[in-house]
């Protein structure tokens, strides 16, 4: 399953020089992020079981500004007992801008352990 959603990238998203700032990208990440588990139903609403980010890899290829049209594609690449790895690219006009992964780990909130991934999230496996 792969999602694509368009950002904005708006002037609170840029520093002094109206390049975008890198930690903010990642905010974007998470925006798809949160838009694929809606499209395969998953159920975001607080609960005993839930995703934790335990691993993210950015790569930056090019900069971003003030008022770019963007692209975040994220994708299900794997998924493992206890590990999910989610895909993403944010591209400007077709041209790759940021690479990147997240390993999310899932933890029962009132134990604090880690336990396996939920069966629903193999959802995001199927077309």
């Amino acid at each position: 399953m792969e999602v694509t959603i368009p950002i904005a990238v708006e002037f609170e998203d840029v520093d002094a020089y109206r390049i975008g700032h890198h930690a903010r990208l990642v905010f974007y990440l998470e925006r798809a992020r949160v838009r694929l588990f809606e499209a395969a139903g998953i159920d975001m609403a607080p609960a005993r079981i839930h995703p934790v980010i335990h691993k993210l890899e950015v790569r930056y290829q090019r900069t971003v500004a003030f008022q770019d049209a963007l692209e975040v594609t994220v994708r299900a690449r794997e998924l493992e007992e206890y590990q999910l790895r989610l895909g993403y690219r944010i591209r400007r006009d077709g041209a790759l801008v940021v690479r990147a992964s997240t390993d999310l780990a899932f933890v029962d909130s009132q134990t604090g352990e880690p336990v396996p991934v939920p069966v629903e999230y193999e959802k995001l496996f199927k077309d």
